[in-house]
């Protein structure tokens, strides 16, 4: 019985072991790239119902931030935004150099690509390439028309991993998620971005 329960043991280990090593492919993840909203389009309740939750709000009123929170909770998630056509999210860095704060953005409600526009993408460094399909392109090109001069936000489960501001009409069918903390970050998000 002895001999019976030891060969067991060994047995369950080196299934345990075997299951470890192989390589799963991680959890798709939720993506978006969205218009950003500009601070003075805000109505002044939602405005007010910010600062009432220790928001910083953003004096500049250009700035795709409209405001900083002084720690990672989910406070600016549960504002009531039902009736209006925007949401709120942070952004997943710290925007300060003593990392204490995190940027909140307002965002129209519903993204201009999300998932079903990514054909592939590809770490490169600390960054992350994303080729989109010919709908996604398409997509991709009319929505930095409709921006230029403005920001967009790459948004992935809800926060905000790039705010770039749009310089022109981008056509080749590529976006670039770029500034991430290293490479195994750009690395992950990369693979958790494919179809």
């Amino acid at each position: 019985m002895k001999t019976f329960l030891f060969n067991a043991a060994i047995l369950l280990v080196i299934f345990c072991s075997c299951q470890s090593s192989v390589k799963t492919k991680p959890n798709r993840v939720s993506f978006g790239i969205y218009e950003t909203v500009k601070i003075t389009e805000i109505p002044n309740a939602i405005m007010d119902t910010l600062r009432n939750r220790h928001i910083v709000i953003e004096k500049d009123q250009q700035q795709s931030t409209i405001g900083y929170t002084p720690k990672a909770d989910s406070m600016v998630y549960q504002i009531d935004l039902s009736k209006e056509n925007f949401k709120l999210a942070k952004t997943f860095y710290t925007v300060d150099n003593e990392q204490k704060y995190y940027g909140i953005v307002a965002l129209k409600s519903i993204p201009g690509i999300d998932n079903s526009d990514i054909k592939r993408t590809k770490c490169n460094g600390n960054k992350v390439e994303i080729y989109f399909n010919s709908k996604g392109a398409d997509k991709w090109a009319e929505l930095t028309r409709k921006n230029i001069g403005n920001s967009v936000a790459f948004i992935i489960e809800n926060q905000i991993y790039s705010i770039p501001l749009v310089n022109g009409e981008i056509k080749n069918g590529i976006a670039l998620i770029n500034g991430l903390e290293n490479e195994e970050i750009a690395k992950n998000l990369s693979e958790s971005l494919n179809p």
